[in-house]
């Protein structure tokens, strides 16, 4: 990523003012420079037309200087040049011959610094021997004099490249920070919704499951019902579509993005553990299956998140036995093995032999459950034992 990418572009009035001071500074130096060095000029000599003509180019050579200083940003190197060489024939182009020399110097390149600075050196040397023929100043003292300022002119453009190096790599390294974050913060999100994914599916696999068991007794016993039995199993359709709603709304509240108004709910709702494993089970007794079940009792002193992992794995292997194996009775094992883990197996006898259009398995919810147990460094297994009966077994690690 470079650092145009990373940089905003400024402003036009940013830019303007930027050049604008600049260019009154360089203007400021030469006229500077044009009331002290003209004074000193000997023009007794000279004729009207002379003197005017030498103001002129002065002052259009100094008017060039200015021009061409703006564009020293799309050529460094030949733009100094330029500047410097009108500099000889301008005194008002002093000015302007030395902030772009100090531009130039910015760039920090060894090279184009040398070029430039022994440019303006013989420059000045030249305008010098023009101006003050045979002067009184010995020419080592000029040469010594010049260098001098040439190297402070230079030492100010590098500090002034090595400032504006640093803020820029303070602003990349700001950003590349700010873009990890969001990074971090996107990737959170997203393991935090997929999280809410898996819950959603077990929790309204299950649901949903006990409507159509429900829904599927009206339809073929419909006929055959009392009243009131009919009354009872349409509350229970009912009582389970109206607690799947309410989970649904419940995690999409928490699946909305934090800022929309129509968010319902703004936290997780909260997540059953270990010890709503009963009412689980009396649940499913009520809907019409033959649950067995055996818990250890040292189970329950597993933590919430081992506890909420086991009753997603009995509540989706029921869903599931609720679905292929109907009638058939299930058992239920949740024990505390050495280590400590828990283990959490499910087994029911198989309905018969799988027709060539009965679910594979492997779908959603196994690879659900295969999930919860890799993501938590336990196992999980599912199929059919030697009796024949499909078989879910997880074992979660106590410290998860």
């Amino acid at each position: 990523m470079t650092a145009t990418m990373l940089q905003p572009r400024p402003s036009l009035g940013r830019r303007i003012w930027s050049e604008g001071w600049r260019l009154v500074v360089a203007a400021f130096a030469g006229l500077i420079a044009f009331g002290v060095v003209w004074p000193e000029l000997d023009t007794d000599g000279w004729s009207d037309a002379r003197l005017g003509l030498g103001l002129l180019a002065d002052l259009g050579a100094g008017l060039l200087a200015l021009v061409l200083y703006c564009f020293r940003h799309r050529a460094p190197l030949l733009v100094t040049l330029l500047v410097i060489a009108t500099s000889t024939v301008s005194t008002i182009a002093a000015g302007a011959g030395v902030l772009a020399l100090v531009s130039l110097a910015t760039r920090r390149r060894p090279v184009e610094i040398a070029v430039g600075a022994v440019a303006m050196l013989v420059t000045g040397l030249i305008g010098d021997a023009l101006v003050f023929p045979g002067g009184d100043v010995p020419m080592w003292q000029t040469v010594a004099v010049s260098v001098i300022f040439l190297a402070l002119v230079v030492v100010v453009g590098v500090a002034i490249g090595q400032r504006r190096a640093l803020v820029q790599s303070l602003r990349e390294r700001a950003a590349l920070l700010e873009r990890d974050q969001q990074l971090r913060e996107d990737r959170a999100r997203e393991q935090e919704r997929a999280h809410l994914a898996r819950e959603m599916h077990d929790v309204l696999g299950h649901r949903l499951s006990l409507v159509a068991l429900h829904a599927g007794a009206l339809e073929y016993r419909g006929r055959s019902l009392s009243p009131d039995e009919t009354v009872e199993a349409a509350g229970v359709v009912r009582a389970e579509a109206h607690s799947a709603l309410t989970e649904l709304r419940d995690v999409l509240g928490v699946l909305r993005e934090p800022g929309d108004t129509a968010s319902v709910g703004g936290t997780a709702p909260p997540q059953p553990t270990l010890r709503d494993l009963p009412a689980l089970l009396q649940e499913a007794r009520a809907s019409g299956a033959l649950v067995t079940a055996t818990v250890d009792d040292a189970s329950a002193g597993a933590p919430d998140a081992v506890g909420r992992h086991a009753y997603r794995v009995v509540q989706e292997a029921l869903t599931n036995a609720r679905r292929h194996a109907p009638g058939q009775p299930v058992t239920v094992a949740v024990d505390v093995l050495g280590g400590p883990a828990l283990r959490v197996r499910v087994s029911n006898p198989t309905a018969g032999p799988p027709g060539p259009d009965a679910p594979r398995p492997g779908g959603h919810g196994l690879r659900g459950l295969a999930e919860r147990a890799r993501l938590v460094g336990g196992t999980f297994s599912a199929g059919r034992d030697a009796d024949g009966s499909h078989v879910v077994e997880v074992v979660l690690p106590w410290t998860a």
